[in-house]
């Protein structure tokens, strides 16, 4: 059994408080944890960072909420502690629901994709939060300058787009901030053409949580994309056919368009990792490992930020012609420039050697 006594957990819980949250004396620090029979984080790690935060001479406040449909349905009673905190952490679904659509709030809000305590104890959660920021501020400055970019997969995906330089909505912003860094804001694809193999697996986007959200897909589709919207599709008939029902009923929640593919983004974390069999949950295990360099995944289906997910797994991806990731190698890392950013008692955690399992 992995040891979770608080020493152990101490440099995971020391980056969290400090590097990310900032938090400073006196602060009121609420805790929002899930109340749930299935959670996807469990309760007691706001007790941990509670116990932490109170011998830091921290108030600390935890609230357990059961998650939501969507962020209209985002509960009063955690609104109002919110209105009252000074920093608020979501150890919750419902961070994840309200990361693009957050309303005014007093409290400085953050989302902790730590989703049971062994992760504060693993490079993950360790590797120094202002490092890793450093890093993921020089790859969206490269975004956002770029003209283009390129995804390109052994399973035959091949998109390339087209991005305006110095264009704000080249991507979408979080409205919280996340722990660790895992993932750079995502991309958009209104330019986007090419060919898009969709396998394994579809789940939603965890902005919003509907009714049989997973759909499995025995064989690879392919669908043919032109300017970011899904036109034709290649493959199985009955395959096809639930796929398209799956995303009608998807695109169906907010009334936008069912084949349109909203954004893209990877993961830029190498610490990130996921124990056990991914199918028992794919939401479950989606809600951890899209932080990992092997996964990028895609936002489609209504209006943004969409509410499907397609996984793709090992993709080489290029910006402008540089290629910063290879085969989900996330390469960007061994930059000279990045290098440079990164401490020397850390480089042997941050670069593109670095792959943990994720369950694929």
């Amino acid at each position: 059994m992995a040891d979770t006594s608080l020493q152990s957990l101490f440099h995971g819980l020391h980056n969290l408080l400090f590097n990310c949250v900032k938090v400073q004396p006196g602060d009121h620090l609420l805790l929002i944890g899930e109340d749930s029979d299935n959670c996807f984080f469990e309760p007691e790690l706001c007790s941990i960072v509670a116990e932490a935060a109170n011998k830091l001479d921290l108030t600390s406040e935890i609230i357990l909420a059961a998650p939501v449909a969507d962020a209209s349905d985002f509960p009063e009673h955690v609104k109002h502690a919110m209105s009252r905190a000074d920093k608020t952490i979501f150890f919750s679904r419902l961070g994840d629901q309200i990361r693009f659509n957050l309303e005014d709030s007093k409290s400085k809000n953050f989302i902790a994709y730590i989703t049971k305590p062994d992760y504060f104890a693993s490079a993950f959660a360790q590797v120094d939060y202002n490092v890793m920021m450093n890093i993921h501020n020089m790859l969206e400055e490269r975004l956002l300058k770029s003209e283009s970019y390129q995804l390109l997969g052994d399973c035959g995906t091949f998109l390339t787009g087209e991005l305006t330089p110095d264009r704000g909505d080249n991507t979408a912003d979080f409205a919280l901030e996340l722990f660790p860094v895992m993932i750079f804001p995502p991309v958009n694809c209104h330019k986007m053409d090419g060919y898009l193999v969709i396998q394994r697996f579809v789940t939603s986007s965890s902005t919003r949580a509907y009714e049989n959200s997973t759909l499995i897909l025995d064989d690879p589709i392919t669908a043919t994309v032109k300017s970011g919207q899904m036109v034709a599709f290649d493959g199985s008939p009955d395959e096809i056919k639930a796929l398209t029902s799956h995303l009608e009923r998807a695109a169906s929640l907010t009334g936008g368009n069912p084949y349109l593919i909203n954004s893209w983004h990877t993961g830029i974390n190498p610490g990130t990792y996921f124990m056990g069999n991914p199918y028992e949950d794919l939401e479950k295990w989606g809600t951890i490992a899209f932080g990992s360099p092997r996964y990028t995944h895609m936002h489609a289906a209504g209006k943004d930020p969409g509410d499907v997910a397609f996984h793709l797994m090992d993709l080489s991806v290029f910006i402008n012609g540089e290629m910063i990731w290879d085969k989900g190698r996330f390469v960007f890392l061994d930059y000279p420039e990045v290098q440079a950013l990164i401490p020397d008692d850390q480089k042997h955690l941050l670069n593109s050697s670095v792959l943990n399992e994720i369950g694929f």
